[in-house]
């Protein structure tokens, strides 16, 4: 028998295991997507099948803001919205958007907006996509899979009775070159008064996986519920870390137009996302009828119920066992402290028994940043080998290269291994229970400074504290021998796996590998509390073994992962490659952004990398640009035109038109330099923006406007305070490099990646 041959502690220990294991099987299983619903689905569900038509003609090809491509969707969205009955309007205006911190821009932008009129109720929801892409790629997932949502979901909704509050469909323009679409909506009448309206924004971050609903708008407890029919992956951690991001949506134009609601994507499969791989091939059925059940059922709750909830607060939510779990983060608040105080008295408690010793426990405490700091640093070298043993991994720096999961497999395995390698050293004089309240204390000390810094995050260390402080209280009752006892030791460890297991699953894809060691900082977290259930450790001879083992079994998997990653057609590297024309010079270059290793890129490009900021302004990335000579190709080149000049008091006004020499151009961008004159403000096409400086730069080009989809030019107005003329630098864009300037052809085994609005660049410099 098992139990004779085995001590009984040692025996709680396998339960222990085993019940995490299957504990961690059932929290992740609801990150399955859901089987594509059939062209036979009933008519008022969401169908997968019936949707997947409006991709096949969305993404047939790039659709840029200003492109025919784009014209042709957009006929094509207004035609299918007639079909169902609707009246969709075109709404055409110049949109701009200013930033502290990078250059604005402007636009003119056509949006598609369309109403399922209400019944009378007391709000209206508004769901959101954008029809561009980006110009290397096709967009069939971004958001391409989006506006296929907003399609069918408006098809579902007319195939039944009206809807108590009114659901307004939006399908915006230029979200690609900074959400011009929404900003030009939020601008005009046509938003109306925010006040009882939710915001449903549909995006993509990746090309496959669960939809997860990452961040809301404030007063998110008035809404929260609507997702509780059919429940994405959704916690407020995701929340607070992308407000702490510089990545925007449209959904955060809303936002700072006073709006509320949810926003929705999609984020595995990177890889592709963005590029010309994002086509209907990988674009998966049954992350589209995630989408889209997710996205009809929350329209259906919250049109047909009340949306004047007075000032609802915000809420701590998050997602188990694919049910949806809220509380408000007040309550949440208070249970921190609570759980913070009942750590410190079970602790008090326990050494007056004699149980633990305050040195042994702030010991384990102030030793346990190791392996957090392990697994970070852990991180930041796996990937540094990686590039090394696959330069094409360079490009990815932003995303999870294509086939990551060996590679992941192995960096968790070696974090596991650090863990136990700390849980070996802290046995030293130190017992079991002794490790648990150190455990305890940090998760205590996590969710006492995270409820009231990071509110919605704080759940992932409360409960954990909650439990572990049962757990341990359990554990001082209990004898040695009990095979209870690692069970009451780890007890935090169920919610633990419950809380953090799901959340680093959808972490990794998230950040990406270069960013892996954040995510296996919550591996640890994951980890720790289940460390004082494993004490006593077995045989001392078997456990250095088993972490040799473990470390070369860790080792092994990210060089295997390496190893798989190839590249080939289906998988190609990633490179940017620019055709710039420098019409001041005469001269011709090429640059190039990567360090992929491929030889057709260094071919175009050989040089050392070097800033180029100062001369080409658009061209920022850290390490800078290889340079090469560059023949025989042509690209648009910037015009400029002064219109009219004219003095008021100590203000001098320029007026002038900015265009491109040739129709292809899909944006132009103008630099000025006003370090001896101070720049006031410019308008574009009549909408003003601030002056000053938006550009963290050491070059002169402090301020910087991109102008997209420039056909027919712009008219802009510098508005100066002082005498001195100023140089702007212009530049203008074409979406591909010119293929006579190429050395050969482009091989099947590289890919564009996306970088600003185009691959050739024309250069000219003015003063005005």
């Amino acid at each position: 028998m098992l139990t004779k041959r085995m001590p009984r502690a040692r025996l709680g220990t396998l339960l222990l295991m085993l019940g995490l294991v299957v504990l961690g099987a059932l929290a992740l299983l609801p990150l399955r997507s859901p089987d594509p619903a059939g062209l036979d689905a009933p008519a008022g569900e969401f169908s997968a099948e019936r949707a997947r038509p409006h991709i096949e003609r969305i993404a047939t090809r790039p659709r840029p803001m200003g492109s025919a491509a784009n014209a042709e969707v957009r006929a094509y969205l207004v035609e299918q919205l007639r079909a169902l009955g609707l009246q969709p309007k075109v709404q055409q205006v110049t949109a701009a958007d200013s930033y502290p911190d990078h250059a604005s821009v402007a636009g003119r932008v056509s949006n598609v907006h369309a109403t399922v009129p209400g019944t009378g109720g007391t709000g209206r929801v508004l769901i959101v996509a954008h029809y561009d892409s980006v110009f290397t790629g096709p967009g069939a997932t971004d958001d391409g899979m989006g506006v296929a949502t907003v399609l069918e979901v408006a098809r579902a909704l007319k195939s039944g009775p009206a809807p108590r509050n009114t659901v307004e469909l939006l399908i915006t323009d230029g979200e690609e070159p900074g959400s011009l679409g929404a900003k030009g909506f939020t601008d005009s009448a046509l938003a109306g008064d925010p006040k009882n309206t939710v915001i449903l924004n549909l995006e993509a971050r990746g090309t496959k996986g669960r939809l997860v609903m990452f961040e809301t708008g404030e007063g998110n407890a008035a809404f929260l519920s609507s997702l509780s029919d059919r429940t994405p992956f959704a916690t407020s951690t995701s929340d607070e870390i992308y407000r702490l991001l510089p990545n925007d949506t449209d959904f955060t134009v809303f936002q700072k137009a006073g709006f509320t609601g949810m926003n929705f994507a999609v984020v595995a499969g990177s890889a592709r996302y963005d590029m010309e791989l994002d086509n209907l091939a990988n674009q998966r059925l049954e992350t589209l009828q995630d989408m889209g059940s997710t996205v009809l059922a929350a329209t259906r709750k919250l049109s047909g119920g009340d949306l004047s909830v007075p000032e609802a607060g915000d809420s701590t939510y998050f997602t188990v066992f694919g049910l949806l779990v809220s509380y408000p983060q007040g309550l949440g608040t208070a249970l921190a402290v609570l759980g913070s105080a009942a750590a410190a008295v079970l602790i008090w408690f326990a050494r007056r028994r004699g149980a633990v010793r305050v040195r042994g426990v702030a010991l384990v405490a102030g030793t346990l940043p190791l392996p957090l700091v392990g697994s970070v640093a852990l991180g930041f070298l796996g990937w540094q080998v990686l590039v090394v043993l696959r330069p094409h991994y360079d490009a990815f720096q932003f995303g999870d290269p294509y086939r990551p999961g060996p590679a992941i497999t192995g960096l968790i395995v070696l974090t596991a291994v650090a863990c136990l390698f700390w849980l070996l050293w802290m046995r030293r004089r130190r017992d079991a229970f002794t490790v648990g309240a150190g455990v305890l204390c940090w998760f205590a000390g996590l969710a006492l400074l995270t409820a009231f810094l990071l509110p919605g995050a704080s759940y992932l260390f409360l409960w954990p504290t909650l439990i572990g402080v049962l757990g341990l209280a359990v554990a001082l009752r209990l004898a040695d021998e009990s095979p209870w006892q690692p069970v009451a030791l780890s007890a935090a460890a169920v919610p633990s796996v419950v809380l953090l297991l799901p959340l680093t699953a959808v972490l990794f894809p998230t950040l990406g590998l270069a960013f892996s060691g954040a995510a296996l900082a919550v591996v640890v977290l994951l980890l720790l509390p289940a460390l004082p259930g494993l004490l006593p450790l077995p045989r001392r001879r078997l456990v250095p073994v088993a972490l040799a083992a473990g470390a070369l079994l860790g080792g092994a998997l990210v060089g295997v992962g390496a190893a798989a990653d190839g590249v080939d057609a289906h998988h190609p590297a990633q490179a940017g490659l620019f055709y710039v024309h420098d019409a001041d010079t005469g001269a011709d270059s090429w640059y190039s952004d990567a360090d992929s290793g491929e030889p057709w890129v260094r071919q175009h490009a050989p040089g050392p990398k070097t800033s180029v900021e100062e001369r080409i302004p658009a061209l920022i990335q850290p390490g800078g640009y290889r340079k090469g000579p560059a023949s025989g190709g042509t690209t648009p080149v910037p015009q400029a035109k002064v219109l009219q000049q004219r003095r008021s008091g100590d203000i001098r006004e320029v007026r002038l038109r900015l265009s491109a020499d040739r129709a292809t151009a899909t944006a132009l961008s103008f630099y000025a330099d006003a370090r001896r004159t101070q720049l006031v403000d410019v308008t574009v096409d009549g909408k003003r923006l601030p002056g000053g400086r938006n550009r963290q730069t050491s070059t002169p080009w402090k301020w910087g406007c991109h102008l997209v989809a420039p056909a027919g030019g712009f008219e802009v107005v510098l508005r100066l305070r002082g005498d001195s003329p100023v140089p702007l630098r212009l530049l203008a864009y074409a979406a591909e490099v010119p293929a006579s300037a190429l050395k050969s052809p482009r091989p099947a085994t590289i890919a564009w990646t996306p970088s600003g609005f185009g691959q050739g660049i024309g250069i000219r410099t003015i003063n005005v």
